[in-house]
């Protein structure tokens, strides 16, 4: 994600995104910004084999693109300008007189929250399309072996001018995606309700730690400092705008309507290390040892039980899904036990190789997926040292460095996130080398060693990701959509068939719910919290309500379980039982 500077460049955003055309040459069904974790599998349940989503007429066809722009104008009417986030994209339409159109554009959860429920909503443009289209998803993914085609030109024209954004894809329930906005939108220290020091994370001074801008605020109040990349060369920002989830828009004090969060299907966090050094012996790791690690406090192997050897560490950006999953999973629980990953950073911008209190090793920022698992692909080219960071597992996330013995993935306090036990080959999808990522080159016979493969071949006739199912695997989130009128009917079908193809063809993560007779479902839930003024509501699929990243796992029993605003089931730290904790 990256933002545009210069008033050149802000004058020319303006005149190619500003102003949405009257006369559409092409119907918007759904056009999404959010999470990498959503974003090939809602691809392919749009494209569904040539045959469209339902809704759609077949043939359909298909674009990828490594970059397009994801504007949100609101800065604007404060004198600021229009804040430019990049991400990859996707676009699918049909053969329809007038084609019905689905796009998707992968930035982070919260930013794409914060551009669904902006007022205006942001936009997605390019100032023209490239020659050619990137391919990004593998042509074995899409059911047809097909290509990617370049759009018509009356869609090119319509994403030229820019499309609206309409619906979220988020990895965190968007109370929780407001939460981590206003703690790092505010001063480093304690909050109302954080005495740990981070109930704010120092990227605004204007605001008090830990509170949201709302409307009337100035432009200083309510754009916080970019958090900047760590990367080597990276130019990547993730941009601090506040926004709401209900009342008025923070900038431009338009009445915000009433939204549906649907849930997708749950993905594990899966710790990925690089093993050419100090990790090389690192199999396991628990929830004190990280929290060691990622707060700074001993960057070595040893933290691990390992032999000493400096090691590279790497943190996502504050507002990232994965980061707070991790974070109140695993490291700053609740009710703030354990130590957090912001430890000791004190918005240090860009985080980039600074030293741990101990141990030797360095800690860095990652802005993205692509970033946080480039940054341990090339940990020992860059810093020298092997390096440890974590993703949403899927197979896209972590292809570029799967299937190689130089990487992999470890356990969690001795449960595998991926497959039934580590270093064995139970499941026929399981690489043979222990700890070693999977990817397509791993898949069985059956299925004619690539995608698509279905997860009982994956998972020797039983379903996907078997410890994150019966809940011995505990760092994992709820994938969600946010929407509403006429979008979220058509989100929903699309929903329906990205988990048909998380069963079928690529199992990306658990559906949410059940798919005809080959899969039950997702039977567990996070106990939800007070978050952001919403109070708590636990409901299997739909109606939920609060925050819940981090909350205690529970059976799915499609029943209310609590409704109480003040106290609730939380993860105990360090630990996996629960306990109540007053907010």
């Amino acid at each position: 994600m990256t933002r545009m500077k210069s008033v050149l460049a802000a004058l020319v955003v303006a005149a190619i995104v500003g102003v949405i055309p009257q006369a559409h040459a092409q119907t918007p069904k759904v056009i999404l910004s959010g999470s990498s974790a959503l974003w090939q599998s809602l691809a392919l349940g749009a494209y569904n084999a040539g045959k469209c989503v339902s809704g759609g007429t077949a043939p359909c066809f298909h674009f990828t693109y490594s970059s397009f722009n994801l504007n949100d104008t609101r800065p604007t009417v404060k004198s600021g300008s229009t804040a430019v986030d990049t991400g990859a994209v996707w676009i699918v339409w049909d053969s329809a007189a007038t084609p019905n159109v689905w796009a998707f554009v992968k930035v982070d959860s919260a930013v794409g929250d914060r551009c669904y429920f902006a007022q205006p909503h942001c936009n997605i443009g390019i100032s023209s399309f490239p020659a050619a289209p990137s391919n990004l998803i593998s042509s074995t993914l899409w059911g047809d072996s097909s290509s990617d085609t370049e759009p018509p030109d009356s869609i090119q024209t319509e994403f030229t001018s820019g499309q609206t954004v309409n619906a979220a894809a988020t990895d965190i329930r968007p109370e929780d995606a407001l939460f981590a906005t206003c703690r790092a939108n505010s001063k480093l220290g304690n909050s109302s309700i954080s005495t740990d020091g981070l109930g704010g994370l120092g990227y605004n001074a204007n605001n008090a730690s830990g509170v949201c801008a709302k409307y009337g605020a100035k432009l200083a109040s309510l754009e916080g400092s970019d958090v900047l990349s760590g990367y080597p060369g990276s130019t990547s920002t993730a941009h601090l705008l506040a926004f709401s989830l209900s009342g008025k828009d923070p900038f431009t004090g338009t009445t915000i309507p009433v939204s549906t969060t649907v849930a997708v299907g749950a993905a594990p966090v899966t710790f990925i290390i690089s093993r050419s050094g100090a990790l090389a012996s690192v199999t396991n790791v628990t929830d004190g040892e990280l929290q060691s690690v990622f707060s700074g406090a001993n960057c070595n192997a040893d933290a691990f039980g390992a032999p000493s050897g400096a090691i590279s560490v790497f943190l996502r950006e504050p507002t990232s899904g994965t980061m707070n999953t991790t974070e109140y999973s695993l490291f700053r629980y609740w009710n703030e036990t354990g130590a957090s990953q912001e430890t000791g950073v004190k918005a240090t911008n860009p985080l980039s190789a600074q030293a741990c209190a101990g141990g030797g090793g360095v800690r860095s920022r990652a802005i993205g997926t692509s970033e946080e698992v480039k940054s341990v692909q090339n940990s020992n080219a860059n810093t020298d040292k092997d390096g440890i960071g974590y993703t949403f597992f899927s197979y896209g996330n972590v292809s570029s460095i799967a299937n190689n013995s130089a990487y992999g993935y470890v356990t969690l306090n001795g449960v595998d996130p991926i497959f039934h036990k580590y270093g064995t080959t139970i499941d026929p999808g399981q690489p043979s080398t222990a700890g070693v990522l999977p990817a397509a080159a791993n898949l069985p016979s059956s299925c004619a060693g690539t995608f698509p493969c279905a997860e009982s071949a994956i998972w020797s006739g039983h379903l996907s990701f078997p410890n994150l199912r019966n809940g011995s695997y505990k760092a994992w989130s709820n994938l969600r959509t946010v929407s509403n009128g006429t979008a979220l009917s058509a989100l929903n079908l699309l929903v329906q068939g990205s988990q048909t193809f998380a069963v079928n063809s690529t199992p990306d993560f658990v559906p949410a719910e059940k798919i005809a007779a080959t899969d039950p479902g997702l039977p567990l839930l996070h106990s939800h919290y007070l978050q952001e003024s919403v109070a708590p509501v636990n409901i299997s699929v739909t109606g939920d309500r609060g925050g819940d990243a981090g909350g205690c796992i529970l059976t799915n029993s499609g029943a209310a379980v609590t409704t109480d605003t003040t106290t609730t089931l939380t993860l105990q730290a360090p630990g996996e039982g629960c306990a109540v904790y007053t907010n």
